[in-house]
């Protein structure tokens, strides 16, 4: 257990309790542009607090989120690049020498909702574009994440698969057995097999349903897994806003059980902060003992 690795914690509900607006459609990506210190600042409290991955603030930096904030594609495209980019220098310029940097790209319309999916020929052209502006920023990790969908998930696997990097995937759940859209967990572990993926994951779960999935993975995954839950009670939050959290110690409990049954990646979504990350860093020397 003493080998495990600590991703980090939350940028969106980070960036909200810090007092921004976050707007519709783009969600946290504007910060990328506007408020680059808070990015870059939130990015370096992770890495001084123990993360050894930090995952980019590119949840919504994609065209298709910009054209509906009223540009045309075009424009689009260029804003959402340029956000993209600044982005992974945030990143970069808050880590150390030992950090990786992670590349996220989500659900290309809303991750909460699946019926959204544009469409696998959409998706692959989509999903490219956004390897491809990953691939020139060398970043170390890619990440389809918070995927809700076994079909948005493939789409998201063929585009990325020639990409000269290592492929993370991260789940969000229904249940303990079903992915939002109602795919079966094990039917979605089953697919990756057909892909080179270097880590799965669960994540924006509830802590609950995660610890119950957490014997999903372990019975049906053979390679490295981890998670990485939502810290509000109750339903994930499509805004980010969250009321009320889960206590530190329920969150911790899910942690070491998951390092028990053999967890190689822990760390937090929504809701998290630094403060669970230097928590999860204290558990590493205690098992490092």
């Amino acid at each position: 257990m003493a080998s495990y690795k600590i991703l980090d914690g939350a940028m969106g509900s980070e960036l909200i309790k810090r007092g921004l607006s976050l707007p519709n459609h783009i969600w946290s990506a504007g910060a990328n542009t506007h408020h680059p210190n808070m990015v870059q600042k939130i990015h370096r409290q992770y890495v001084d607090a123990g993360a050894d991955y930090i995952i980019t603030n590119t949840f919504r930096t994609t065209p298709r989120a910009y054209q509906k904030t009223g540009l045309n594609r075009n424009k689009a495209c260029q804003m959402a690049e340029t956000s993209l980019m600044r982005a992974v220098e945030h990143a970069k310029n808050a880590s150390n020498l030992d950090t990786k940097i992670i590349g996220a790209i989500a659900p290309l319309e809303d991750c909460y909702k699946p019926e959204l999916f544009p469409g696998r020929d959409a998706a692959l052209s989509e999903f490219a574009q956004l390897g491809h502006w990953m691939a020139q920023t060398k970043v170390d990790i890619l990440i389809l994440e918070t995927m809700n969908s076994m079909a948005e998930t493939e789409a998201g696997l063929c585009a990325l698969k020639d990409i000269d990097l290592p492929l993370w995937v991260s789940f969000v759940l229904k249940d303990e057995n079903h992915l939002l859209s109602g795919d079966r967990l094990i039917d979605a572990l089953n697919m990756l097999n057909s892909f080179q993926i270097k880590v799965v994951l669960l994540n924006c779960s509830p802590i609950g349903r995660t610890k119950i999935a957490v014997d999903n993975i372990v019975d049906n995954w053979g390679g490295s897994w981890g998670i990485y839950p939502n810290l509000g009670i109750g339903e994930p939050s499509p805004d980010g806003c969250i009321i009320e959290h889960e206590p530190m110690e329920k969150y911790l409990s899910l942690v070491e059980y998951a390092l028990n049954v053999g967890a190689l990646v822990v760390g937090g979504c929504c809701g998290s902060s630094p403060e669970h990350i230097a928590e999860i860093k204290k558990l590493k020397y205690n098992f490092a003992e």
